[in-house]
């Protein structure tokens, strides 16, 4: 990963690099906050939990990293700074034979890199609805999948106001959830 200066983008420099290989896994995404930049690192496979790491911009040391679900695909801090959203897709492998459920892990750095807390929300509750969302027009489509298995969050929007919701597109379930992050209730 590298630290690019794009003040004359006819010339950008490269400033510094950002070496992940002992960290494991692919980047699918960053967010910065604070000093701190946060990257989601997909496991290999991609359906074991994943890993979220926590540098200083200015220096680049490790702070910290906690692990939260299978194949986290994007992260982006609360705009006080204080917790990481992390929606993890979920996402089957090639045959079906392993297919983790899709969450959103909500991981609390207030406390400081070195006391990092995570609380993952999951979809489970929306198992028993599978017939009446299918009619609502969610897709809901894996070999044998349940509810919480299909959704595969995959971007997610933090209300700008402060208020503690967000919402994550279902991308392939072509739907949209909304969380609310303190109570982990999903709807």
């Amino acid at each position: 990963m590298e630290n690019t200066d794009l003040s004359n983008p006819i010339s950008p420099a490269l400033l510094n690099t950002l070496d992940l290989s002992a960290e494991g896994g692919a980047a699918n995404s960053l967010s910065v906050s604070g000093g701190v930049v946060a990257v989601a690192l997909a496991a290999d496979p991609k359906t074991d939990p994943g890993t979220v790491v926590f540098f200083d911009t200015a220096t680049l040391n490790r702070l910290g990293s906690v692990t939260v679900g299978a194949n986290p695909d994007m992260v982006t801090f609360t705009p006080d700074g204080a917790a990481l959203l992390v929606t993890n897709e979920g996402e089957p492998n090639e045959g079906y034979t392993i297919d983790p459920e899709g969450s959103v892990s909500v991981v609390n750095v207030s406390n400081g890199y070195d006391n990092l807390t995570v609380a993952t929300a999951d979809f489970g509750a929306f198992n028993s609805q599978i017939d009446s969302l299918r009619a609502a027009g969610v897709r809901i489509y894996g070999p044998g999948a349940s509810v919480a298995q299909d959704l595969e969050p995959e971007y997610i929007a933090v209300a700008a106001d402060g208020s503690p919701s967000a919402w994550v597109s279902l991308q392939e379930a072509n739907s949209v959830a909304v969380l609310d992050f303190p109570t982990l209730q999903t709807r």
